[in-house]
């Protein structure tokens, strides 16, 4: 397995897992766009993997965090595993060396 690997594969189970549990607690009608929006984030993140493009990845984080935004916050077993598949996939963009999240330079 690459660097990153098994939190990438971790990531993908958890997003899985948040396309197929709970999201209730949401205001009705917010469990469909969030659900898009994990879809988004695994293609967002399989374009910026294989590609080598940092800036899909962290699109592919900025989608799943407005996922589990929407619609307030609770702790819906589709939300909670979302938010991990989130941190999973900066962990492993960490640990392949990528800039998945953006640095800011010290004054």
């Amino acid at each position: 397995m690459t660097r990153g690997g098994g939190w990438l594969l971790a990531g993908a189970v958890c997003a899985a897992g948040a396309l197929g549990l709970s999201w209730s607690g949401q205001l009705a009608g917010a469990a469909h766009p969030a659900r898009v929006l994990v879809v988004a984030a695994v293609l967002l993140t399989v374009a910026g993997w294989q590609q080598g493009r940092d800036q899909l990845l962290t699109a592919a984080v900025v989608a799943a965090g407005i996922g589990v935004l929407l619609g307030g916050l609770d702790a819906s077993p589709g939300r909670l595993a979302l938010a991990a598949a989130a941190a999973c996939l900066v962990l492993a963009g960490r640990a392949a060396g990528r800039q998945v999240l953006p640095r800011r330079p010290v004054a």
